[in-house]
């Protein structure tokens, strides 16, 4: 009977391994402790911050999704990430069809500009975003920040639709001009439908950003009931002192929808990384 040859174990391929074991435990972690955390009562965590709950309970849930209005801030940030989202894949899909298909002058030069504009910190422009929010009243505005979530996403999504459109043959567009279609409804009947993985992969990628997004959000959004979950999340600290239960109850809660996303499109996620290398 033959014997399958085993790989010898070499020190750098176990170094490798215990590294990536490390890696892999450090990210897990924190799933692990925030849910533990929030099934303790404030003196059981401080009397065992790390074990597992004696007694567990679900009022920090409960506390956190009521007097933390977990409720009302997790419906404020589905309406203005979903709507980022929207207005992304629309602002998205027209520049990257008219790079990608359309000849006009000087569309090689705004390309990179697109690109370059990726490289943008967003701290730098922050006094200039916010004067002109204030300018055009979309300060304290859902409006306002749904606007600067699918400004500061089209960079990318443009480069992304842009490689991706260019790698459909153009005679399925010509095809379409012959049976007289013009552009929006070649964009629409013939590219969106190929492009159903680029536009799927986008979507993830912007709902994940602007989900945990934080800054914008603040500088935005002024009223309290107008907060997405993440400013929500930020107030859940005290001055003070922090109850760790809570917070890490309402940390949850926020991460949870994050999770579930990850979760149920991971290999769109994977396929994402590369999409725009190949094409």
């Amino acid at each position: 009977m033959a014997h399958t040859l085993r790989r010898p174990l070499r020190p750098a391929r176990l170094a490798t391994f215990l590294l990536l074991a490390l890696i892999s435990v450090a990210a897990i972690y924190p799933l692990v402790f925030m849910p533990l955390s929030a099934l303790k009562g404030e003196a059981e965590y401080k009397a065992n911050p790390y074990g597992l709950p004696a007694s567990p309970t679900l009022d920090n849930f409960a506390n956190a999704w009521r007097y933390g209005k977990f409720g009302l801030y997790f419906w404020n940030s589905l309406l203005v990430v979903v709507s980022a989202v929207v207005l992304s894949w629309i602002v998205c899909s027209m520049a990257g069809y008219a790079l990608a298909h359309l000849r006009f002058r000087g569309r090689r030069l705004l390309f990179y500009a697109i690109i370059g504009s990726m490289m943008i910190a967003a701290q730098v422009i922050i006094i200039p975003l916010h004067s002109l929010l204030t300018q055009i009243g979309l300060i304290n505005s859902r409006l306002g920040l749904v606007l600067v979530y699918a400004s500061f996403a089209a960079p990318f999504g443009t480069y992304l639709m842009t490689s991706y459109f260019r790698g459909i043959p153009r005679e399925l567009v010509e095809a379409a001009e012959v049976d007289g279609a013009n552009h929006l409804q070649v964009l629409w009947h013939v590219m969106v439908p190929v492009a159903k993985p680029a536009i799927v992969t986008l979507g993830i990628f912007n709902f994940l950003w602007m989900w945990n997004e934080l800054l914008f959000a603040l500088l935005v959004l002024k009223d309290d009931g107008l907060r997405t979950l993440m400013v929500g999340v930020a107030n859940l600290r005290g001055q003070y002192t922090t109850n760790i239960p809570y917070l890490s109850a309402g940390l949850f809660l926020a991460a949870l929808p994050i999770l579930l996303v990850f979760l149920i499109f991971q290999a769109h996620i994977t396929k994402g990384m590369t999409m725009g290398a190949v094409k």
